[in-house]
């Protein structure tokens, strides 16, 4: 079958898919009134509408007697309070944006300011109160549904607005190292590469969602120093595997991130403006307007960082747009246009401690997002979705000029040198020398990676009674780009059926199934399953308060990035032609499988202190096998493959031959003290090894005679060893305090000792540049402090010290992170309805 004629077929999959779950025709119903104004909104005038829900506490259970109140433009419209059941109602109610305040003693006041409700609609609003100061949030990201925090049995933690906000970071990713289970390792300073290892999987293993949408790399890998915090307005990060819900790359975990929508800044628009400048002539600024008109709400967002960073060669350039801009034709419907657009530039001066000079490098890049979903309520119990993504990655590394001293030790050309180094590791084991910065060769060398997926998802949910959810989704992606002179162009396709169970609102079950046929790999499926079950319910008048116990397991997959597919063994046979193709018959070799994880984890959460302070802990266990290595020709032999094929490579291949584990434990402790103190410690321990590995370092370890009887692994950690860069402790601490009109917080990283290597050659190809493995990178601890100063009620100071203590320390082995440095700037909003009351009194 022609190419196009299987792409129709697949296209025709879709629609029979999407009308079998119901997405497509329940939106497709609603279109025409939404675009014919029908008679629902023509009507608009002399028609009114009803506001109506339940209140509930975190585990589902009603709250009777809370007092709900309606504001409209900041006057009081209303007040009820919930009868028996919990419910309560407003009606004769005009179109237009309305607030909704929840209290009851005992409970946190809830205010939720996004509400529009169009003429002569009934609108369903539930509203969960937390019991106590600690929030209790609702996730999606565990589920694809909206469901309270206390009822899930996944490890999941929520970073909002409100941390943005406090901690003043300009990346995410600095927030990121505040949760247990991340380590988060930066190649020097703004902007460098970032790697997230989550419960010690790779560095691909974390699938990141934006707003619902894929965003990583094709096999997984996410670049964090991509993304500033410009306009999140949440993040949850889910700390066990999800390929039901997300297919392949949602191996160690999922973060999701939510766009700041602009619904909750009412019908007049807002505007704020942030300027800072600092250290190493960096300058922040962003520029935001938001606001909402009828039935639509906006959002949109432009930053730009520049920064010269600490060393030479490392400047730094980001500028981001962002936008969010939606629809409510009707009170059950929604269509979402979200967009994000990044342009970046950084000097890349290569590990300055290894080489004592900089290179001349440099790489550039852009990313681009374009999210357009719809959503539709059918009924009160069924809900549809439908949504379409398209990412585009592209990035550019040139080296324009070979950097060091040329020598040519062999006559065979030159390598080029850099200064001598003494290289002192974590493990007290030093070498001097110099090592090859760059090889021979004609310059300049440019290295081009350009990646374009776009995606056509449909989701269901079905809500059976009080107490079942079932949500049944459809996912084809297309996958096309190259990295450097490899190209690809995959088809995927994803199916899953998902359920939650709600046993008296103290047993909590969610399990489901996901099917992936993948273009490389085939077909796969994948379980999951967690239970959450409360042993104590929480009651406000108790000291030591409510008691959960969690179970989780599931399974994850990964798909082979662009060169492990390319240098795969199975491809390197078929573009032999003839020959290979043979072979492969000859002694069914199948394509590159994927990688896989198989984990459980048991956790227990418990409140105390009147439900102001909550102690978690987590036990986990990751398997992963089938990991991608690179094998030579013997290493293929050793590891089954028969002795023709193997030779028929020109120098080995690509194949799934690794096995390795990660366990370990998870603490976290939050207390809100009152009077504005509040804090956060967490604590990582994690335990991974290298179980199994044909990579040439673990067959034949290399030997420094300056070590003897000391094996190396030059760029692969041995068998039995720890992965690199994956510390055995690590751990957070956030203090944060507000009064009046000033705030202060505290956060600080501590990470132990991490295996690595220098990965060095010295002038003639040798050993002698590299150390011992085992914790070769030192550990090191972090803090920052940022303080608030509100001079007015639209205008607030802002100061930022980062690295407190002025520590030298590495995060990547060789690249020196910055010392003590500061920030400091001002951050005005104007707008809103006060600001105009203010113009008119």
């Amino acid at each position: 079958m022609r190419r196009g004629d299987v792409l129709k077929s697949r296209l025709l999959e879709i629609i029979a898919l999407g009308i079998f779950v119901g997405s497509v025709p329940s939106l497709c119903g609603a279109l025409p009134r939404w675009l014919l104004f029908g008679d629902r909104l023509v009507f608009a005038a002399s028609s009114r509408g009803v506001l109506e829900g339940r209140i509930t506490d975190p585990l589902g259970a009603v709250i009777p007697g809370a007092s709900v109140t309606l504001s409209r433009d900041g006057q009081i419209l209303a007040q009820v309070r919930s009868d028996e059941q919990g419910r309560y109602r407003f009606a004769d109610l005009a179109s237009g944006l309305y607030q909704l305040r929840v209290e009851r003693q005992g409970f946190a006041p809830r205010e939720i300011r996004d509400i529009f409700l169009p003429a002569g609609a009934a609108r369903v609003l539930d509203v969960m109160l937390s019991v106590g100061p600690l929030r209790e949030e609702i996730v999606v990201t565990a589920t694809a549904t909206e469901v309270p925090q206390a009822q899930l049995g996944a490890a999941i933690a929520v970073l909002d607005e409100s941390d943005f906000r406090a901690q003043a970071k300009v990346h995410l990713l600095e927030l990121l190292r505040t949760l247990p289970g991340l380590q988060i390792t930066q190649t020097g300073g703004r902007g460098g590469l970032t790697s997230l290892f989550l419960r010690g999987g790779n560095s691909s293993f974390t699938k990141v969602l934006l707003d619902g949408a894929p965003i990583n790399q094709i096999g997984g890998f996410f670049d964090l120093s991509t993304l500033l915090g410009t306009h999140i307005e949440r993040v949850e990060v889910m700390r066990n595997p999800n390929s039901v819900l997300y297919g392949s790359d949602a191996v160690s975990g999922v973060i999701q991130i939510f766009t700041r929508r602009g619904r909750e800044y009412a019908r007049i628009p807002t505007f704020r403006y942030a300027i800072e400048g600092g250290s190493y002539h960096s300058v922040r600024q962003e520029a935001s307007l938001l606001g909402a008109v009828r039935a639509f709400d906006y959002s949109s967002s432009f930053s730009r960082y520049d920064t010269d960073n600490h060393l030479p060669n490392h400047a730094y350039h980001n500028g981001t747009y962002v936008g969010n801009f939606g629809w409510q034709p009707s009170a059950s419907s929604e269509v979402r246009l979200v967009l994000r657009h990044t342009v970046m530039a950084l000097g890349t001066p290569n590990a300055l401690d290894f080489y004592g000079l900089p290179d001349d490098s440099a790489t550039r890049g852009r990313e681009t997002y374009v999210i357009l979903s719809g959503r539709h309520h059918a009924t009160r119990r069924w809900q549809n979705q439908i949504r379409f993504s398209s990412v585009h990655s592209m990035s550019r590394s040139t080296n324009p000029a070979p950097t060091g001293e040329p020598f040519d030790p062999f006559g065979f050309g030159p390598v080029y040198l850099g200064a001598p180094v003494t290289i002192v590791g974590g493990n007290g084991f030093r070498v001097s020398g110099r090592a090859i910065l760059d090889f021979g060769g004609s310059y300049p060398q440019t290295f081009v990676t350009d990646t374009v997926r776009q995606a056509l998802s449909t989701q269901s949910e079905v809500r059976m009674g009080e107490s079942l959810v079932g949500v049944f989704g459809f996912r084809y992606e297309n996958e096309r780009g190259r990295s450097g002179a490899r190209r690809v162009s995959r088809d995927n396709f994803s199916y899953f059926l998902h359920g939650q169970y709600n046993l008296a609102a103290r047993l909590f079950v969610a399990a489901g199934i996901g099917f992936e046929d993948n273009a490389v790999f085939g077909f796969e499926a994948n379980p999951r399953v967690s239970l959450a079950y409360v042993l104590r319910r929480g009651e406000p008048s108790r000291w030591w308060n409510e008691t959960k116990v969690r179970f989780y397991f599931g399974t994850g997959i990964k798909e082979p990035n662009i060169f492990q597919e390319g240098s795969s063994l199975f491809a390197v046979l078929r573009d032999l032609g003839p020959s290979g193709q043979a072979l492969i018959a000859r002694f069914r070799i199948a394509p590159i499988g994927p990688e896989r994880n198989r984990a459980f984890d048991l956790g227990v959460d418990q409140n105390f202190a009147w439900n102001r302070a909550r102690l978690s802990l987590t036990l986990f266990h990751n398997r992963f096998e089938d990991v991608i290595e690179f094998l030579s020709r013997s290493a293929l032999v050793q590891l089954g493959i028969p002795m023709e094929v193997a030779q028929a490579t020109p120098f080995g291949a690509n194949v799934n031959a690794q096995t390795f584990r990660a366990r370990g434990a998870e603490v976290e402790l939050t207390a809100d003290f009152g009077r504005g103190l509040m804090a956060r410690g967490t604590y990582t321990y994690l335990d991974a090894r290298i179980l199994r590995s044909f990579s040439s370092d673990a067959l034949r370890p290399t030997l420094n005679p300056a070590f003897p009887g000391i094996p190396i692994g030059t760029f692969a950690p041995l068998v039995g060893a720890r992965p690199f860069q994956r510390a055995p402790h690590t751990g957070s601490l956030l203090l944060a305090w507000s009064r009046s009109r000033w705030s202060l917080v505290l956060t600080g990283s501590f990470v132990g000792r991490r295996d690595t290597s220098t990965f060095l050659s010295d002038p003639f190809f040798g050993p002698s540049m590299l150390l011992p493995n085992r914790n070769l990178n030192p550990g090191y601890q972090k803090l920052d402090l940022s303080a608030h100063y509100r001079v007015h009620d639209r205008v607030t100071l802002v100061t930022v010290v980062e690295n407190v203590l002025n520590r030298r320390y590495t995060e990547v082995f060789g690249y020196p992170a910055p010392k003590l440095n500061f920030r400091a700037g001002a951050r005005v909003t104007w707008g809103g309805v006060a600001a105009w009351r203010d113009i008119f009194r």
